[in-house]
């Protein structure tokens, strides 16, 4: 059995002490991986939550997925639709979920839109009042 190693690497923004830590067995396993890494809240910042920005929204459309077909000569025959970013070219998720919903794409018709919003609500403090 192969050794398992890992690879780690810090994000690259200054002060910042998040890892990513990658297992691979030979070295050829990290010939596409990045040395130079931001972890997600500098890499995406607008999804982080926090006090300063307390909401978020992401939207998912229903994508056509068609088959490439047997042969070169059959035309291409659509399989289903699937989630996706509503600006991606198609979508990879037959069902999407989270906390509390679960949006199974052949339940709906094509052109559908899923709206998944994020709010954080902070308790209110005595001085606050």
């Amino acid at each position: 059995m192969a050794r398992r190693r890992t690879y780690t690497r810090t994000c690259a923004t200054a002060e910042c002490r998040e890892t990513s830590f990658i297992e691979y067995t030979a070295r050829r396993d990290l010939d596409g991986v990045s040395t130079t890494w931001k972890c997600h809240r500098h890499s995406k910042p607008n999804e982080i939550l926090s006090a300063t920005n307390p909401e978020t929204e992401a939207t998912l459309t229903l994508h056509p997925s068609y088959t490439d077909g047997y042969l070169r000569t059959d035309p291409p025959k659509l399989i289903g639709h699937f989630w996706g970013p509503e600006d991606a070219d198609k979508g990879h998720h037959g069902i999407v979920s989270g906390p509390g919903f679960r949006a199974i794409a052949s339940d709906f018709p094509p052109g559908t839109r899923l709206i998944v919003t994020a709010r954080i609500e902070l308790p209110t403090t005595e001085g606050a009042r």
